[in-house]
């Protein structure tokens, strides 16, 4: 029997490497599908309406976002980026080349309030000067941050606070919307014009996504505006 030629033996040798390059790179591919799959199952079930507006204990309501924002900073170091990962989450489907406006429903006021809430906190947590390594990221799924790591407050310890203080609304620790990562500020902060504004468009998005009621609303614009605001 003839000997298997060198060319041959090349070829076959070639062959085979690239087959098991491909299924080495199929696999990392399936690996990182899952991976992202995990993940955005995960932040649809922490932005639920029942997570999102119904948390039992006002801790529990700041772990929750502290989590979700861990999850979007890991879905960013995966390649998703942040408008994906948080439309993905609450069911919003991601525009094809083939669909038209016509095609697209518009978000609920829930939705749009999950959204602004993801937005502005995740913004919040990369102005404080975080970055989303392995290492913060653990921290925020475990319901925690780090100390600041830049800025004129570095080292000290953020918060995650309300816009609406729940001594006007009872209650309001309770619901992720109404919270905010920012830095510490001292026992006898008083609330700035912007800072009002800002708690007063959410008592208006409150509403307006039926969490409150209109009395409790007007409640809550009135101490706003009030001379002990």
């Amino acid at each position: 029997m003839e000997a298997p030629s060198a060319r041959y033996i090349l070829t076959r040798a070639i062959f085979f490497l690239c087959l098991i390059v491909a299924v080495i790179y199929g696999l990392s591919f399936f690996k990182k599908y899952q991976r992202k799959s995990a993940l955005a199952a995960e932040l649809k079930a922490l932005t639920s309406e029942s997570s999102f507006f119904q948390q039992f204990y006002a801790e529990d309501a700041r772990k929750t976002l502290l989590r979700a924002i861990g999850i979007i900073a890991d879905q960013s170091q995966a390649g998703v980026p942040t408008e994906t990962a948080i439309d993905r989450a609450i069911g919003i489907a991601e525009i094809n080349y083939f669909s038209s406006d016509e095609d697209r429903e518009d978000p609920t006021y829930r939705q749009k309030l999950i959204q602004e809430t993801l937005r502005s906190n995740y913004a919040n947590f990369l102005k404080l000067g975080y970055k989303p390594d392995f290492r913060t990221i653990q921290t925020l799924r475990d319901g925690a941050l780090p100390l600041i790591p830049d800025g004129p407050q570095a080292g000290e310890k953020p918060e995650v606070g309300p816009i609406i203080d729940p001594a006007i609304s009872p209650g309001m620790d309770k619901v992720i919307a109404n919270l905010e990562i920012r830095p510490p500020r001292p026992a006898a902060h008083v609330p700035t014009d912007i800072e009002i504004a800002a708690a007063k468009k959410l008592a208006n998005d409150l509403q307006d996504a039926g969490i409150i009621e209109e009395p409790v609303l007007l409640k809550i614009l009135a101490r706003l505006s009030g001379p002990s605001k």
